[in-house]
């Protein structure tokens, strides 16, 4: 009987002592560190007299020789890939770079692998965007044009000119838009307007309603605008809602979008 027992008992001790790595190996499998990536970008306007410091939990993006500050009386665009691995509240901040006051602050949003945040500041206070909702059969595109030297309304149109015979064909996005409000408009692409390739050789104008004179300024150069850079809508594309934030005063890039554009 003892030998019975002897036999039996270290070939299940064995079994054990084996299959002890594995057990341990399934039970914390579902805790493995995954590492997770999210596109962010943060748009707006910074119409205060102070720079702004981005940071995205502990990490603060005031580095590579103030590339990321963003500078006083500018448009926002500020993008980047923030990778991270155990899922836990964390949030974004603005801080006032002299006052050291955050003045923005927002939560960043569980999986999901890109998120869009608008920070719009002017005219002493946190200026609200609140866009229509989407319509899942046409686009809505938004426009607010800050620029208090204009007194008009403006029309805003797609142009390309035909490389061989020097045809122009115009096509209006909105007319008689008011400057200091939002302004939406229903748009669908417009044939000829609705590829990338047509979009690359294509401009966004802004002029007086009802004329041909450039509406900021008088200058061109800031009231003719490349439109691939508006990332419109394209063939089939429907349900999109885009506002852009247009400033032609400002040092930078003359508008902001307020919205998710990457791929």
């Amino acid at each position: 009987m003892k030998n019975l027992l002897t036999k039996t008992f270290f070939p299940c001790m064995a079994l054990l002592l084996i299959g002890i790595p594995f057990f341990f190996c399934a039970c914390n499998k579902d805790t493995v560190e995954v590492e997770r990536a999210m596109h962010i970008l943060i748009n707006g306007h910074n119409g205060a007299e102070h720079p702004l410091v981005v940071a995205i939990d502990t990490t603060v993006f005031d580095h590579k020789d103030g590339a990321f500050i963003i500078q006083p009386k500018s448009n926002i665009h500020f993008t980047t890939a923030f990778s991270y691995k155990v899922p836990k509240k964390r949030l974004v901040t603005l801080t006032d770079t002299v006052t050291k006051k955050v003045v923005y602050s927002a939560e960043l949003p569980e999986n999901t692998i890109r998120v869009n945040f608008n920070y719009l500041y002017f005219d002493g206070k946190v200026q609200q965007v609140v866009p229509p909702a989407a319509d899942p059969n046409v686009n809505k595109l938004g426009f607010y044009i800050y620029d208090k030297s204009i007194d008009f309304p403006v029309d805003i149109s797609l142009q390309q000119v035909n490389a061989t015979t020097g045809d122009v064909r115009k096509e209006y996005i909105a007319k008689n838009v008011l400057p200091a409000k939002w302004v939406y408009v229903d748009y669908l692409p417009l044939k000829g307007f609705d590829k990338e390739v047509d979009l690359r050789s294509a401009t966004v104008h802004f002029t007086k309603a009802n004329t041909d004179e450039w509406a900021f300024e008088g200058d061109e150069a800031k009231s003719k605008l490349p439109a691939v850079g508006f990332f419109f809508p394209k063939l089939n594309d429907k349900g999109k809602v885009q506002p852009y934030f247009i400033a032609p005063k400002v040092p930078n890039q003359i508008f902001s979008r307020l919205f998710f554009y990457l791929d």
